[in-house]
């Protein structure tokens, strides 16, 4: 490895970022799901950083900036919620309140992924 390699950038005044830290295996298992799962997953992350708390209202409409449809977004969840990574409860005609489970550290240890 040569010594050129740079710094992570700097935080930037007003620029939006991921808070972390965000389990990487939390991030693997959403991955593996396939579709925008992964997107909505790292949404949901977004939104627990921002607002301190691992129960997040998940806005379907700024889900669209991301790419992820509305169907796709519902798609996702019930898909994030089957595999025990989220908890989501809906109700009719008001946005989908996700919260965030964190997996346990016995089973990231048995994990089949490999290390980067």
């Amino acid at each position: 490895m040569s010594g050129t390699c740079a710094k992570p950038p700097r935080y930037i005044s007003g620029e939006l970022f991921l808070r972390g830290p965000v389990p990487l295996s939390w991030l693997a298992a959403a991955g593996k799901l396939g579709g925008k799962t992964l997107h909505v997953g790292v949404y949901a992350w977004y939104l627990a950083g921002l607002h301190d708390s691992m129960c997040v209202k998940v806005s379907t409409s700024k889900l669209q900036e991301f790419g992820v449809g509305r169907q796709s977004a519902y798609k996702a969840l019930a898909a994030l919620e089957h595999h025990h990574l989220l908890f989501v409860e809906r109700r009719r005609g008001c946005c989908p309140v996700v919260t965030l489970v964190l997996r346990s550290h016995q089973a990231s240890a048995t994990s089949t992924a490999p290390d980067l």
